[in-house]
């Protein structure tokens, strides 16, 4: 088992710069795209954030001090089949694509003292879309036109860090993150007379740079309830940093002539900082309830010293719920199933035509058992954003995460 893990994670690292195919949002061309809150499935399952949440058999990546609670090496890995649903006012379209979601790797190295260390590749952001439209020509002897736009690419974040127990059960846990990827806009001409020649313009951005992740997650709060129904109640906060990202920008023109360099250069990128907070329980010692709250001021977002009009102040709420059934001798394998829903809205950082883009998520989910600690993970969401009102877009999107959880005991020291 822990040779074939071995082959998988290294096959994952050869592939991880095919993170982010295209996958459809026209208002992901605004400034870094589309935030990507979580890698899995069982997060996406219980509303995408999770800030207090620690479980023995789970990655967070929202708050390193979750990490806390491992008792065994762990590796997951996730694919997301995103099908997107959009229409305007006199047009309606479908895109799907199925794209690799990320990994990560944790393993506990003391138990007694809760330091877990975890690492990996996740997306931080999307940008995908792919709009066009035809024209008729004004010109004589210049055939009818269509205007294409496209993006794609985003940013990635790949991440090491730590978690450790402080005197009277606080738990506090920091990582190093490394940002990186690229960022392609192009612009096409395309004529519908072959012999009028056509012209593609790109634009790339190349961002790079440093950041890190603090989290804290309370003691566990339910001795101040006195109730036998009420256990493990947790606050948790996370704070997301990045540092001013290097950007380096190239243009480009494809033209009859060919493929010629018009510009190139060298900019920052100030990205803002992100909070979270969220509060977690377990009732009945089957039922995990979680409540979070996620900040981030997007109006101060700059690139190159410039701020965008289109952007906004963003926040997200969410609310989550896991049914973990008691586990007993001879349990069946529909009896060991965990289920898992959740609800979320979001202002998103979009705001366009003088509307600001928000949307509305409900998710649900499970995990089949494999052998003990071992899990394939299903997510499923339904997300309604935007509005055919202004000009604008109304985007449904049906996404379907599939997860491997895996857990071997590779390097536990017990509590003594």
């Amino acid at each position: 088992m822990i040779k074939n893990l071995k082959k998988t994670i290294l096959l994952i690292l050869l592939l991880s710069v095919y993170i982010f195919p295209q996958s459809g949002s026209s208002y992901s061309r605004i400034g870094i795209g589309d935030m990507v809150f979580s890698y899995s499935a069982r997060s996406m399952g219980m509303g995408q954030l999770g800030t207090s949440l620690a479980v023995p058999d789970f990655t967070g990546i929202i708050n390193p001090a979750a990490w806390f609670k491992l008792d065994r090496t762990r590796f997951e890995i996730t694919v997301d089949d995103n099908n997107l649903f959009l229409r305007n006012n006199s047009q309606s379209g479908r895109i799907s694509s199925a794209i690799f979601n990320g990994f990560t790797l944790a393993f506990p190295v003391n138990q007694k003292y809760g330091v877990g260390i975890a690492m990996g590749i996740v997306p931080y952001s999307r940008v995908s879309y792919d709009v066009s439209q035809s024209y008729p020509s004004p010109i004589t002897n210049v055939s009818d036109y269509q205007l294409s736009y496209i993006g794609s690419g985003g940013l990635s974040r790949t991440f090491i860090g730590s978690s450790f127990q402080l005197p009277f059960g606080l738990v506090l846990g920091a990582s190093l993150d490394y940002y990186f990827g690229q960022i392609d806009y192009s612009s096409q001409v395309n004529f519908t007379n072959t012999s009028n020649a056509s012209t593609n313009y790109l634009k790339s951005y190349r961002p790079n740079g440093t950041g890190s992740t603090v989290g804290l997650i309370s003691p566990d709060l339910s001795p101040l309830f006195k109730s036998n129904s009420i256990s493990d109640i947790r606050l948790g906060v996370a704070v997301n940093y990045i540092s001013k990202l290097n950007v380096d920008t190239i243009g480009s023109a494809n033209t009859t002539l060919g493929v010629d360099t018009i510009g190139f250069g060298s900019v920052k990128m100030s990205i803002p900082l992100r909070v979270s907070a969220g509060l977690s329980m377990e009732l009945s010692k089957k039922y995990l309830v979680s409540l979070d709250i996620l900040s981030q001021p997007w109006q101060n977002y700059t690139f190159n010293n410039v701020k965008s009009p289109e952007l906004r102040n963003a926040y997200k709420v969410s609310a989550g719920f896991e049914y973990r059934p008691s586990l007993n001798l001879g349990s069946t394998f529909w009896q060991a199933i965990i289920w898992r829903a959740g609800l979320s809205y979001e202002q998103t950082q979009y705001f366009i035509n003088g509307t600001g883009i928000n949307q509305f998520s409900i998710s649900g989910g499970f995990s089949l058992p494999l052998s003990y600690q071992n899990t394939l993970d299903i997510g499923i969401q339904y997300t309604d954003r935007g509005t055919t009102s202004f000009n604008l877009v109304q985007e449904n999107a049906l996404r379907i995460d599939v997860g491997l959880s895996l857990g071997e005991l590779w390097f536990v020291q017990s509590a003594r």
